[in-house]
């Protein structure tokens, strides 16, 4: 019966339409469960994480301007800045966040003396860290919806993770990403002696592989493709002469080239992918598109010491134009979106790949402008459209 109960609690917080019923409810226990759906939700479910951004949006802009549940929002704030799962939230409200954190530390300090000693711990020198994750229960004020949308999505995998190179990337104003280039190497795409040579480790390649085989599960043999350029990488092929039989099991290297089957022919792929989506395409066949796409960005995109131009991050934003039009057409026909639908699946994963878009260095200034202008468009359409989830 418990584990019922929690897999239906699950389920709830997961489920935008239910989010949206009971946020909107006027119920003493809507911050309680907020702050429970907020630990169950899952980290790819995009469209769940827009309904609690909105609600939270406004709950932050509340308790700042009129001080109002304080205690509740700071335990939900801290929540937020803690569970891994909840970082695109942390990126678009952390400066909201801020404020009620100075709001609340503010207003502790102008407490008297006497209130504050039950607070301390038992040295009566440090204060104690708030646990998002223990439960409450306090009557909040429910306050009525406003529409505040961010002004563009902030990726989730800058950050990197542990054992993983970190990529050098600074902000450009506030939204958007430049990658550094170094321009202090002696090999140049100019010199073809020198290719020879050249291993990921040369051309800089060797973060975005391993991010790459940690999403395949094959990190355990980035000693083998730190010996490789990024070319010989994408034409292993069955034999992988360069590795001692012994050296990878046979199911790691039928892996190894399905994989780089998958990054040799990305580029014909998008060209089909091109054609293909100027026809009319079926719910089906449109899942099974963004599908390939959430798969194919995680995949290593070759920077400037490997190509010349950037013609494959121009072909995927075109793609990314190409399926917005496609959602967007196919919204305009419907008068519910369930999230569990092929169509609402559909978004689901193409706001994952604008993510994927905007975390990667390769990408050009103006073309993660364009990302986040569609990721923003097509997140405004869908909150005009009602959720029905019956």
């Amino acid at each position: 019966m418990l584990f019922r109960e929690m897999k239906k609690r699950e389920l709830d917080s997961n489920n935008p339409s239910k989010i949206t019923k009971w946020l909107n409810n006027q119920s003493s226990k809507s911050f309680v469960k907020l702050h429970e759906a907020l630990m169950l939700v899952k980290n790819n479910n995009i469209m769940a994480k827009e309904g609690y951004m909105y609600n939270l949006r406004h709950m932050l802009i509340q308790t700042i301007q009129n001080g109002t549940d304080i205690e509740i929002v700071v335990k939900i704030c801290n929540l937020i800045e803690k569970s891994p799962n909840l970082t695109i939230i942390h990126e678009n409200l952390k400066h909201l966040i801020h404020q009620v954190n100075q709001l609340n530390n503010s207003r502790e300090r102008h407490m008297p003396t006497e209130t504050l000693t039950g607070n301390f711990w038992p040295n009566y020198f440090r204060p104690p860290h708030v646990d998002p994750f223990q439960p409450f229960n306090i009557r909040p004020t429910q306050q009525p919806n406003t529409s505040v949308w961010p002004n563009i999505l902030q990726p989730t995998n800058l950050n990197s993770a542990p054992g993983l190179p970190h990529f050098r990337m600074e902000c450009f104003g506030y939204n958007h990403l430049e990658m550094i280039a170094k321009t202090d190497r002696a090999t140049t795409l100019e010199d073809p002696q020198s290719l020879d040579n050249l291993t990921i480790l040369d051309q800089e390649m060797d973060g975005a592989v391993a991010k790459w085989l940690h999403y395949l599960k094959l990190h355990k043999y980035q000693w083998f493709f730190n010996s490789l350029s990024y070319l010989e990488i994408e034409f292993i092929d069955d034999f992988i002469a360069k590795v001692n039989k012994n050296s990878i099991t046979k199911g790691a290297q039928k892996k190894i080239c399905l994989s780089t089957k998958t990054l040799r022919d990305r580029s014909q792929k998008l060209n089909n992918l091109l054609l293909a989506l100027d026809l009319e395409v079926t719910p089906n066949e449109l899942c099974e598109f963004m599908s390939y796409m959430q798969n194919i960005l995680h995949y290593p995109i070759p920077n400037k010491n490997c190509v010349v131009g950037d013609q494959l991050q121009q072909e995927i934003v075109l793609v990314m134009e190409k399926l917005l039009n496609q959602l967007l057409e196919k919204l305009g026909k419907i008068r519910s979106l369930a999230a569990q639908s092929l169509l609402g699946m559909s978004i689901n994963k193409y706001l994952e790949c604008t993510l994927l878009i905007l975390g990667n260095q390769t990408f050009m200034k103006q073309q993660i402008d364009k990302t986040s202008m569609f990721a923003e468009t097509l997140k405004c359409r869908v909150h005009r459209i009602p959720r029905n989830f019956n």
